[in-house]
């Protein structure tokens, strides 16, 4: 008879289940009284089948092997073996091999090996069957109980977990990622997919699969959020994740200014320009709306005007003779209610401005030029190489030529032109000689100089320059101090000299015609010349009623018409209004002048404590006091495109201040 052992089940992670059953050889058995035919009774052996450790579970495999040991516990070579299963639907064998099976994770013992597929839940019988070579056989059965597959589970998360987005950059995408109980990607076993989010700021698009979407954002302000996607497992349960979303404010744009400072002389305007700059991918500039203050202890200031383009005009009052501070701020709201401010230095130097200290100190030179809006200065030692600078307006940061000057320069003078820009400076390189070295380059001091010789005495009374209507030539005069003697000049041309036709006074002042053809030259007995280019001279010889201690030629003489002033402390300020005309008083009764100069349409005399401004339209006088309190020891006067009188003084301290009529 035969008879199976069935052993317990020993669990292990690799599906295995162990069972040892002992069997014995089939025998044949007779009765007491007849005898069966005579058979061989094969020695007794058992058949061990080794199934590895855990409990089998629907879909799972089994690795069995089998060995066939003697009464002695030896194993028994060359039996051949054959596996079957009593109920197929559960449990069925699906190869049988010799060697341990690829699958197998440990070094297995020498024997046979079965691989069962576990199908479905419920009872079956893998029966293994040894065959010797002489027939032999041994049997062991092997019960399995299979288990139902145990249910898969699902998580579900959202990549990244965290988000932040910023306006205008493009959106971002969030991938849902789910992992199985079986450590399978669960992603495609779920579905009913759904995308939200807490916060409108944030806008959500799902891909077509639904399983990952974008998130972008186009708000302004700082915002938080939730985005939230959920789906459904096989089983119907409902899965969610959720990504915390961010969204940091749009920075506000930077506030700048056309100017890092605002300076306004008393009676004039001024203009800056508001600038913004957006933060990258920032779009706020362009939208801010803009109201402009002034913070000031008085009411000097005032907003004159706003322009497009965040510009603004502002005024100074022109009775503010003193020094005045003030700030000039700009408030920018945002359609999103934010805003932001910047603020700007603004102030008025009063009536004068000093300009800052020479770059040589204790210069025993000061020379100075002036226009309607620049100012220059030489300064010399007279053993260092001079120093010439060139200042806007109220002294502004000063520019110098690159070339450098010799430390014998000492005196410079403006050629005007029609149009500023394209007036030369004239700078005096050496002492006064009969040839006298001279330099000429654009006003700007941006171009390289020129270096000419003209003609001079020693001592010179003066020299004047205007530049020629052609653009090009610089047409001069000058004069001997003391003396009758001047002569007419372009640069670059011989000298014409005059000749006493009609008188040998000396002379006062003498100014060329922008023509370069002629120039007006005028004495001290009030006669007054016109020298042309060939030698030749007009005289018109109309004294004055007394002897001039000072006179001046109109700046913007043009031709025998201009008009000529004189000063005498019996007289007042005289003119020749037309030529061949007698002189007529302007003004019986100014001040004691020790200067006096004519700009356009104004003279301008100093006195020992103040200058006068004679307005030759209305005949009215404005009167301006000295800012240091002492007299200059010289001056230089224009007019601005509003016909405002500018000064330019040096004092015996070697300063220099601007005044700018208000």
């Amino acid at each position: 008879m035969s008879h199976g052992l069935h052993a317990g089940v020993r669990g292990r992670a690799s599906w295995f289940l162990s069972l040892v059953v002992a069997t014995s050889l089939l025998s044949a058995c007779g009765g007491d009284d007849a005898q069966a035919p005579a058979a061989t009774q094969a020695p007794t052996s058992r058949l061990v089948v080794d199934t590895g450790t855990a409990a089998p579970a629907q879909g799972g495999t089994l690795t069995l092997k089998a060995t066939l040991l003697d009464k002695n516990g030896q194993e028994v070579q060359g039996a051949k073996f054959a596996w079957a299963s009593s109920n197929d639907a559960v449990a069925t064998v699906v190869s049988a091999a010799d060697i341990s099976p690829a699958a197998a994770s440990v070094t297995q013992p020498v024997g046979i090996y079965a691989t069962v597929r576990l199908l479905a839940a419920g009872e079956a019988d893998i029966v293994a069957t040894a065959t010797l070579s002489d027939g032999t056989q041994a049997s062991s059965t092997t019960h399995l109980s299979v288990q139902p597959a145990a249910a898969k589970t699902y998580a579900l998360t959202l990549s990244p977990s965290t988000l932040t987005l910023n306006t205008g950059a493009a959106a971002q995408a969030v991938t849902a990622v789910v992992r199985r109980s079986d450590g399978v990607d669960g992603v495609a076993d779920l579905k009913d997919w759904s995308w939200s989010t807490d916060n409108s700021a944030f806008a959500v698009t799902p891909a077509s699969d639904s399983r990952s979407a974008k998130v972008s954002t186009t708000g302004t302000l700082a915002a938080v959020g939730q985005l939230t996607a959920c789906s459904s497992t096989p089983a119907g349960d409902r899965l969610c994740a959720n990504t915390a979303l961010t969204r940091p404010a749009v920075p506000l744009p930077a506030i700048g200014f056309s100017v890092s400072s605002l300076s306004i002389n008393p009676g004039h305007t001024g203009t800056v320009t508001a600038t913004f700059t957006d933060a990258q991918g920032a779009n706020l500039a362009g939208q801010a709306t803009l109201a402009w203050s002034i913070q000031q202890s008085g009411s000097a200031a005032s907003i004159v005007s706003i322009g497009s383009g965040g510009s603004v005009t502002i005024g100074m009052d022109a009775a503010q003779a003193a020094a005045y501070t003030a700030t000039l701020t700009v408030t920018a709201t945002y359609p999103d209610g934010r805003f932001n401010s910047s603020s700007l230095p603004l102030s008025s130097p009063g009536l004068w401005t000093r300009l800052p200290d020479a770059p040589i100190a204790n210069p025993s030179i000061v020379r100075v030029a002036i226009d309607g809006t620049r100012v220059w200065r030489l300064t010399a030692d007279g053993t260092h190489p001079a120093r010439l600078e060139r200042f806007g307006a109220n002294g502004s940061t000063p520019t110098e030529p690159t070339a450098s000057l010799p430390a014998t320069a000492n005196g410079i003078w403006l050629a005007a032109a029609t149009n500023p820009a394209n007036s030369s400076l004239m700078v005096q390189l050496g002492q006064d000689d009969v040839s006298t070295p001279f330099g000429y380059m654009d006003a700007d001091l941006a171009g390289l100089r020129t270096d000419v010789a003209l003609h001079g005495c020693a001592p010179s009374g003066g020299r004047s320059f205007v530049k020629t209507t052609d653009g090009i030539g610089i047409a001069s005069m000058g004069w001997c101090a003391n003396s009758w003697q001047y002569w007419l000049q372009r640069v670059g041309s011989a000298a014409t000299p005059s000749f006493p036709a009609a008188t040998v006074a000396p002379i006062l002042d003498a100014r060329p015609f922008a023509s370069g053809d002629r120039g007006m030259a005028l004495h001290n007995d009030g006669v007054n010349e016109v020298l042309h280019d060939d030698g030749s001279m007009l005289g018109y010889t109309y004294p004055s009623p007394a002897t001039l201690s000072l006179g001046a030629v109109a700046a913007d003489v043009a031709d025998e018409s201009g008009r000529v002033y004189g000063y005498a402390a019996s007289l007042g300020i005289v003119s020749r209004p037309f030529p061949g005309a007698s002189y007529a008083s302007l003004w019986n009764l100014p001040p004691a002048f020790v200067q006096l100069r004519a700009v356009p349409n104004v003279i301008v005399g100093l006195s020992a404590s103040s200058f006068s401004l004679r307005k030759l339209d209305t005949n009215a006088t404005v009167t301006v006091g000295l800012p240091m309190g002492s007299t200059p020891t010289d001056f230089v006067s224009a007019v601005d495109a509003d016909g405002k009188v500018r000064i330019a003084a040096t004092f015996v301290d070697g300063s220099v201040w601007l005044y700018q009529e208000p």
